[in-house]
């Protein structure tokens, strides 16, 4: 997907990205972490030359390295996506819009590594790791695309991070309505220590948490599904504003009432209307 795609994409879905700002860390707060070491030597430090897949295990491993507490307190694990694995293909609901691919890593249940089949469903999934060994500006729509098919996907609320390993490490994250825009927020950390303590932290919430502090996060962290905000196609009829009422109750049901989620309700039920439909 290139930066015209991209840009495309979020607005057919109507979303906004907004950058949230960061707070230094309280000193101790977050363990140093090497970065990923991306050349691989033998004994006589020659370099090896790694197939894609021999690398998604190096840097599996060393992603789980560094969340191996977590992981085991939640029963989680960090599981590398095979390349011919579209596990993230979806149709996005009242939309000519569908979704085919893959991320690198995903963090859900341990119950893939004794049944891996059931990776297919996402269980308890956490969050998606996209790792880029150098993070372009395109990379943020590939990771914003893989976030809005895994958000679509799964029962929780998730995360996404794009990352190359070393100095660049974004957090996205589905949050709260503005206006009539979704808005999902993005944070930027620099250093894998207090990357990886930002995972730790996540990971520990409750996945239906729908807000959180994270360490370094300027604001608390507003986390919503996607799906409830999504915008409902035009000569949608009756069913899409149906569904989307439903979404509502659904969503006010687990997490309680939210007064934007409802105002855009109604604004689409009201514009749906003959006579106000050009408002």
């Amino acid at each position: 997907m290139d930066s015209s795609e991209g840009r495309e994409l979020l607005q057919d879905l109507n979303i906004r990205v907004e950058p949230v700002g960061t707070v230094p860390f309280a000193a101790g707060e977050a363990t140093p972490a090497e970065v990923f070491e991306w050349e691989s030597v033998d004994e006589h430090g020659r370099a090896i030359s790694l197939t894609e897949e021999q690398q998604r295990g190096r840097y599996r491993e060393y992603v789980e390295r560094n969340i191996g507490a977590v992981l085991a307190e939640k029963r989680l694990c960090v599981v590398g996506v095979k390349e011919d694995e579209n596990i993230l293909t979806v149709r996005v609901p009242g939309l000519d819009i569908e979704f085919a691919g893959r991320t690198d890593l995903l963090v859900l249940s341990d119950l893939v590594k004794k049944y891996p089949l059931e990776l297919m469903f996402l269980p308890e999934v956490e969050m998606l790791i996209e790792v880029k060994r150098a993070v372009e500006p395109v990379s943020d729509f590939q990771a914003l695309s893989e976030l809005i098919a895994l958000d679509l996907l799964s029962k929780d609320l998730v995360m996404a991070l794009l990352t190359d390993l070393a100095g660049n490490w974004h957090f996205f994250w589905v949050s709260e309505m503005r206006g009539t825009h979704a808005c999902i927020h993005k944070v930027i950390l620099t250093k894998p220590g207090e990357a990886f303590q930002v995972i730790r932290t996540l990971l520990a919430q409750s996945p239906s948490a729908d807000e959180i502090r994270l360490p370094g996060f300027q604001d608390p962290v507003k986390r919503r599904k996607l799906e409830t905000m999504l915008p409902i196609r035009e000569g949608g009829g009756g069913g899409g504003i149906l569904e989307s009422i439903q979404r509502y109750y659904d969503i006010a049901g687990e997490l309680g009432p939210d007064i934007e989620m409802a105002r855009e309700v109604a604004r689409q039920i009201v514009t749906s209307m003959p006579a106000f439909s050009t408002y």
